[in-house]
């Protein structure tokens, strides 16, 4: 993979100069003035690659699987802040602490680093707040402990016994529809993979979301209310749409909805309220974050492997919202909320049983190092054993 930089402080660099474009943009530009703020999407998209590509040289390729469509995803929530949103030098300075010709531009570059927009007025929903507040050196103890946590997990997942037989993962096992070959092993295997994917999907997210918080906390970029917990409650995870709307992230679903609502809306002329509107408001956002995803397949692996499991289990995710609306209009109100709650965590389970399996098995299949948690503790703890041994 070609190499854009050479060295931590031109890393920095590029780092600097795509945040102050985006701060010169918003804070210098009127908001109608569309042909300038359009103008500088471009050179974003080139410094966004060039951080992406300059990532290798710090981030392992099963780490950048994860980075990726999250780099990807900041340069879409900047254009949703230029283009869509329209953010100005005005409402940056309502946003403003303290009063100064410089605040303007301190709060607009403190906006390109808040990924949930935490106290501005395009917040994300669905965010989970500590009960209690905490000071920055309790913030940045506790970030730094679950990123060390969290980072231990992953490699322990990845790195210890045991793994499936080889003919248990074999082409096939994640089928959609021949379930008649399937064995009651095959399908045990299958609920393993999917949960072991899940799992370790939910760790790396953890583990660099803090370990992104413990830096940008440290340095005075950003506050420890920026930085809430990650996850929503367990709770809202007994329908799918709950799922992905309250307990899974919101790293990714303001700038995929923003921009599938401006397709729907403005490009399609969608009446908001028919069927049309409602599937392609729920479409185009998780067509726009599988194919962020995707894309990082295609990076690591390219198309010989025909790795295209992301993109169906993206695109199933619509189907599977519209479906549990269908049978909530038909009999969920007749249920007593509590039968409801069990219902809906044995449907979300078998959902995800059946649709994720395509992502999961591929993922399995190209069996990757074992270098995804960027504090390698059971390695370190490994070769010390190893040493110790001889």
């Amino acid at each position: 993979m070609e190499q854009p930089v050479n060295s931590v402080a031109q890393f920095l660099l590029l780092g600097v100069i795509h945040a102050s474009i985006f701060a010169g943009v918003v804070v210098y530009t009127p908001r109608k003035a569309t042909l300038l703020r359009l103008a500088a999407a471009l050179p974003l998209a080139v410094l966004t690659r060039c951080i992406y590509l300059a990532g290798a040289r710090f981030f392992t390729s099963t780490q950048l699987r994860v980075l990726g469509p999250l780099i990807w995803n900041h340069y879409l929530s900047l254009l949703d802040l230029m283009l869509i949103t329209r953010v100005d030098a005005a409402e940056l300075v309502r946003l403003a602490r303290h009063q100064g010709a410089a605040q303007p531009l301190w709060e607009a570059l403190r906006l390109f680093f808040n990924l949930r927009r935490i106290n501005t007025k395009w917040e994300v929903r669905g965010v989970s707040r500590p009960s209690k507040p905490q000071s920055r050196a309790q913030f940045v103890v506790w970030a730094a402990l679950k990123t060390l946590l969290t980072s231990t997990a992953i490699d322990a997942i990845l790195r210890l016994p045991p793994k499936p037989e080889p003919h248990l993962m074999a082409p096939g096992k994640e089928t959609l529809y021949a379930f008649g070959n399937l064995s009651a092993e095959d399908a045990i295997v299958r609920l393993s993979v999917v949960l072991l994917f899940a799992v370790v999907a939910s760790l790396s997210a953890t583990c660099m979301y803090y370990l992104a918080a413990t830096v940008m906390v440290v340095t005075g970029m950003s506050d420890p209310e920026s930085w809430p917990h990650i996850f929503g409650t367990i709770a809202s995870a007994h329908t799918v749409r709950g799922l992905w709307s309250q307990c899974w992230h919101q790293l990714l679903r303001n700038s995929v909805s923003v921009h599938g609502k401006f397709i729907s809306e403005k490009v399609l002329s969608l009446q908001r309220g028919t069927f049309l509107s409602h599937f392609a408001r729920l479409f185009f956002p998780f067509l726009i974050s599988g194919a962020l995803h995707w894309v990082m397949e295609f990076e690591m692996d390219g198309l010989d492997e025909g790795r295209f499991g992301v993109v169906t289990f993206f695109l199933l995710q619509p189907l599977g919202i519209m479906l549990e609306e269908a049978m909530q209009a038909l009999v969920g109100k007749s249920l007593p909320k509590s039968l409801r709650y069990v219902v809906g965590y044995i449907w979300v389970a078998a959902w995800f049983w059946w649709s994720m399996a395509p992502f999961g098995y591929e993922q399995y299949r190209t069996n990757p190092p074992p270098d995804m948690a960027p504090i390698p503790v059971v390695y370190f703890a490994q070769q010390w054993l190893g040493e110790s041994n001889k």
